[in-house]
């Protein structure tokens, strides 16, 4: 029998970058994960700054950044408190009433966080100044982009428009919906080590799939941030297993990445 060759081989270092979930079990990667977390802790409070906003062309959107800002440290401050008290609860309290206690906890959360929740998908807006300035598209051309944690709305409205002025296309966004940081980090934990598919990354597929088998699209840009990364690791997984490889050829995916002097992100991509 011929020998047979594996184009990329199977293994050696390469392997190391397939699937977290494959290579070590949930109990494990949760552990790990959660260790990463502790050491990035001093890093959490700038998720509130800076104050000062750039480029915030909607009064309205100004306001709501605010208001999802002093949301989401109300949510923070409230989630410390349940987290640190809900083992001693477990403990002196009886179950039936540590669970009607939570659930209640829970639904206290949702109400708090709904002020900054919105439609799931929103397109790209300029107002005519800031329209004029962008190039002609390519109607075969998609942006996507998903956010990452404690965004809300108003915060998804100003990171797909920031992406439409940067690289000249009209962008659609899926909300990753935020309640609050600590349910945000556990989700991330989740989704990393569960492979746990929310409702974002759900839409997510449909939406990048019926972009890929359309035939009139020839280029699928993905832009994900922070937890959206995580979201489109996932979503880019499953389509890898049910797409051809002239389908996914279409796909482009971006993440954050320093900027160099003198560059922007449409140069270093050489998008027109």
């Amino acid at each position: 029998m011929a020998d047979v060759s594996f184009i990329p081989p199977q293994k050696g270092p390469i392997t190391q970058f397939s699937t977290r979930a494959l290579r070590s079990g949930p109990l494990w990667l949760i552990t790990k994960d959660l260790g990463i977390l502790i050491t990035v802790l001093p890093y959490l409070p700038l998720l509130f700054f800076p104050w000062k906003k750039r480029d915030q062309h909607d009064k309205h959107l100004r306001f709501q950044s605010s208001r999802d800002t002093v949301i989401q440290a109300l949510l923070l401050l409230i989630e410390l408190v349940l987290s640190i008290l809900v083992l001693p609860a477990l403990v002196w309290i009886p179950v039936i009433l540590f669970v009607a206690i939570t659930v209640a906890c829970v639904l206290l959360v949702r109400l708090l966080a709904w002020p900054t929740q919105g439609p799931r998908i929103v397109e790209s807006t300029m107002d005519d100044r800031r329209a004029l300035r962008l190039p002609q598209q390519d109607a075969g051309e998609r942006w996507v982009f998903i956010n990452g944690i404690c965004t809300g709305a108003s915060g998804l409205q100003q990171n797909v428009d920031r992406l439409s002025l940067l690289f000249g296309r009209k962008v659609l966004g899926i909300h990753n919906q935020s309640y609050g940081l600590i349910s945000d980090i556990l989700e991330c934990v989740v989704q990393r080590c569960l492979s746990y598919s929310t409702m974002d990354a759900r839409i997510a597929y449909e939406i990048l799939t019926d972009y890929l088998v359309d035939e009139k699209v020839n280029k699928v840009v993905l832009v994900a941030h922070s937890q959206g990364g995580i979201i489109a690791s996932m979503v880019v997984d499953h389509l890898l297993a049910e797409l051809s490889e002239e389908m996914m050829g279409k796909l482009v995916s971006m993440v954050p990445i320093p900027k160099q002097p003198e560059e922007t992100p449409a140069s270093r991509l050489n998008f027109k």
